[in-house]
């Protein structure tokens, strides 16, 4: 049973129920008003008759009283012990066929006879000879029968007034809230058959749930469409960053099989290219590999980080490396944050290499902490990058000297990773640059333990 039908069956049938429980409480309080009213009347009338016959002894007949008070009453009889009638005074004979009962207390009941339902009000009294008698008053209740006829095709009639346009409409409404479903569901389907991505055609009139629906299915397009154009734009830049080393050393492979054992120039030539564009293609593979996993910077081991300590191990493997001066500046000789420490590190080296990689002159670290955040720049006294790409800088595969990347081994996915990093802290990364005078590279973190005692190193 598919959803629009089980939302048709359900409001159908509660819709029932309701209606049969409402109109079931009326018919029966209306029932019991009506009889109250019908058996009130009756006792009312049946202690008349017993305070008028006890009055009126032995000064008229009984029988010719009895007929008296038989104007707004069916039967009127008193009847002995042994349940037999003594005077019976009633207006259709069909009364008559009650059979008479003895009751030696004051009782009122509601009996039925051949569909016909009778009022029966019962009451004790002394007789003319001494003996307690029954004075038995019955009425018809055939009025209110009728008017119970009357009031069943009334609710019976209101009810399918009220069911009909109700089952009606519950089918409207399944079609309504199910239309962008079954929208959702084609175009989904129409995604799958295709391969294309396609947004739903909101309607603006609502803000109801629906178009909450409709909306996040299109905002989950769009980010589908977006993942998928970056997938397609990162297997692009793959392939063309490794079809340049692969060329490479597919050339001079073919230089050393042709003159490479014979010329020993050559050979040298050919194998430091060969291992050069190796180490270039393997750190670049490493870095590719890093950002095809989105979670991995979401896996942190958050620990106490001493910055200033791990600043200066970093810098001090790294002028091994480059033989190049870096100088690390701390406000104090303690700055701890809450951070991966190794990821940290990579985030530090990645820093320093392009700064080394950029600049001749000495590369310096600072470290500072202001309102309980800590931050770290690399500043460099480079070539600088030029305006127009510094909003790019953090794209992947983007380089601001395509030529001079080449030449330093840079593939323009070092920064890309570094930013993921900061984002995975929690932080943020900035960068003034300025062509000819350098660039400066802060990252800024949130939480940080107070350091005391200030040392530049």
């Amino acid at each position: 049973m598919n959803i629009r039908n089980k939302i048709h069956l359900f409001s159908t049938v509660w819709l029932v129920l309701i209606v049969c429980l409402i109109n079931t409480s009326i018919y029966w309080l209306f029932h019991k008003q009506m009889t109250d009213q019908e058996l009130e009347r009756l006792q009312s009338q049946a202690r008349n008759i017993a305070e008028t016959l006890h009055s009126s002894a032995n000064q008229v007949e009984p029988a010719e009283l009895l007929q008296a008070f038989l104007a707004p009453i069916g039967m009127i009889r008193v009847v002995n012990e042994e349940s037999r009638a003594i005077i019976t005074a009633a207006k259709d004979k069909k009364f008559g066929d009650l059979p008479p009962s003895y009751s030696a207390s004051e009782t009122y009941r509601i009996t039925e006879q051949d569909g016909v339902a009778y009022a029966i009000a019962q009451m004790p009294i002394i007789w003319k000879d001494g003996s307690v008698v029954s004075l038995e008053v019955t009425t018809s209740l055939a009025d209110v029968q009728e008017t119970m006829r009357m009031l069943r095709v009334v609710l019976i009639i209101a009810s399918l007034v009220v069911l009909l346009p109700s089952f009606l409409a519950g089918r409207v409404l399944g079609k309504v809230i199910l239309g962008p479903i079954h929208s959702m569901i084609r175009t989904m389907e129409e995604i799958q058959k295709r391969g294309i991505f396609k947004k739903l055609d909101v309607q603006h009139q609502s803000k109801d749930e629906l178009y909450q629906l409709g909306n996040t299915f299109n905002k989950m397009i769009d980010i589908l469409q977006q993942n998928f154009d970056k997938q397609q734009q990162f297997v692009s830049d793959a392939s063309h960053e490794l079809k340049t080393p692969l060329t490479v050393i597919e050339g001079y492979a073919t230089m050393l099989k042709r003159w490479g054992m014979k010329k020993p120039e050559v050979l040298e030539e050919a194998v430091e290219a060969i291992y050069a564009e190796a180490v270039r293609m393997k750190k670049m593979t490493r870095q590719m590999l890093t950002l095809a996993n989105p979670h991995e910077e979401s896996h942190l081991t958050i620990q106490e980080v001493d910055l200033v300590a791990l600043s200066e191990e970093t810098s001090k493997w790294m002028k091994r490396t480059y033989d190049q001066q870096i100088t690390v500046h701390a406000e104090a000789s303690d700055i701890r944050v809450h951070a991966d420490e190794s990821k940290l590190k990579q985030l530090l080296v990645i820093l320093l290499d392009n700064a080394l990689s950029y600049s001749s002159e000495p590369i310096r670290i600072e470290i500072t902490e202001r309102s309980g955040a800590v931050s770290i720049s690399v500043v460099d006294r480079g070539v600088g990058i030029p305006k127009e790409d510094l909003p790019h800088i953090f794209d992947r595969f983007y380089r601001v000297d395509k030529a001079r990347a080449r030449e330093t081994g840079g593939a323009g996915l070092g920064l890309s990773i570094a930013k993921r990093i900061v984002d995975a802290h929690g932080g943020t990364i900035d960068v003034w640059s300025e062509v000819g005078k350098g660039t400066t590279f802060t990252v800024s973190f949130p939480n940080s333990i107070r350091a005391t005692g200030g040392e530049q190193r």
